[in-house]
């Protein structure tokens, strides 16, 4: 099973996470900006976790126009 296809098999938030994480993780001229982004990701899904944030539904948002 490649890689992918393991990948949709996660919760689609959980697959959101792990987008920004990996986008992050990708080598960058500035490290600070790279460990800014790893913070960030990892502040919304606390967010998210602690009910403090909802992510949204990018179908239904853009549906409603």
């Amino acid at each position: 099973m490649s890689l992918l296809e393991q990948a949709k098999k996660i919760p689609p938030k959980e697959r959101v996470v792990l987008a920004e994480l990996i986008l992050a993780s990708i080598d960058s001229e500035n490290e600070k900006i790279n460990e800014a982004w790893v913070d960030e990701v990892q502040n919304r899904m606390k967010s998210v976790s602690d009910g403090h944030s909802k992510l949204l539904d990018f179908n239904e948002l853009y549906a409603q126009d």
